[in-house]
């Protein structure tokens, strides 16, 4: 494996739009949320090692999701996401769970660097899925194991459907709110209308929502929340109050409708 003895850098926040997201996530400990920058919503690409952090098949957007979400908290991951280096003296057993062992037979690009540990974070989330059964390939990752495979420092992550309507609809961005502000990201599982079909009202994709380095709002005083959407790559700015009552599509949830199911981080004690 290649090796580096020096200490592992400090990586932009995926919420940090300004810093064009050369290096996307965020590795220094969470802080307390300063003024509120206002901002208009933007919209940026999310680069690790110059490549696109993007899902590589469309059953891969959870694990892409973990990826991010995993490396934003952990910097020997995302130190070996960006250049391909790990700490001297770590060992096999001591390898982040999002690598790979075998990834580490040879020099490997940015871009398969990002695809083997989406391919390993898809075969721990679909073991165990349904009992002693594994979850279908072909159907992604399930709400629960994404949970259970969630991986951020001083807490866990537990798995609840919401409704994106009314006064439910409310609580819901209040939730997500205030994970980011604490400094952490939560899972957004997205899907269409029950009108276009049960099959598309159930989740069909992955985002996460990720904080940034101060809260933001728009000029009128609204939350503004930074999602990573695995299928284009991307971080959209996102108004909270657009994720509610939605009735079209949005490009920050992959091109769907509705959030249907979280994964919000609670204390690891």
């Amino acid at each position: 494996m290649r090796t580096s003895s020096s200490r592992p850098r400090a990586i932009r926040s995926l919420g940090d739009l300004a810093a064009a997201f050369v290096r996307p996530v965020r590795t220094t400990p969470a802080r307390a949320v300063g003024t509120p920058a206002v901002v208009v919503p933007r919209t940026a690409q999310v680069l690790m090692g110059g490549a696109v952090v993007r899902q590589t098949d469309p059953t891969t957007c959870g694990s892409t999701a973990l990826l991010m979400l995993a490396a934003s908290g952990d910097p020997v991951l995302a130190r070996w996401l960006e250049d391909g280096t790990l700490p001297d003296g770590l060992t096999i057993a001591e390898l982040p769970p999002e690598i790979p062992p075998a990834a580490l037979a040879r020099p490997l690009t940015a871009g398969e660097r990002i695809a083997a540990a989406q391919l390993r974070i898809k075969e721990r989330t679909s073991v165990r899925a349904l009992g002693p059964w594994r979850w279908p390939s072909r159907f992604g990752t399930p709400p629960w194991t994404a949970a259970r495979e969630a991986r951020f420092p001083g807490v866990r992550y537990r798995h609840r459907p919401v409704d994106d309507r009314g006064e439910a609809g409310r609580t819901m961005v209040t939730l997500v709110l205030n994970a980011l502000r604490s400094g952490h990201p939560v899972l957004l599982f997205t899907g269409g209308n029950v009108g276009n079909g049960l099959v598309k009202a159930l989740p069909r994709h992955v985002v996460l929502a990720v904080p940034g380095r101060s809260a933001s709002v728009t000029a009128a005083g609204d939350a503004v929340i930074p999602i990573f959407d695995p299928a284009a790559g991307r971080v959209y700015e996102v108004v909270a109050g657009d994720l509610l009552d939605r009735t079209t599509p949005l490009p920050a949830l992959g091109g769907w409708t509705h959030v249907q199911w979280l994964a919000l981080p609670v204390p690891a004690a």
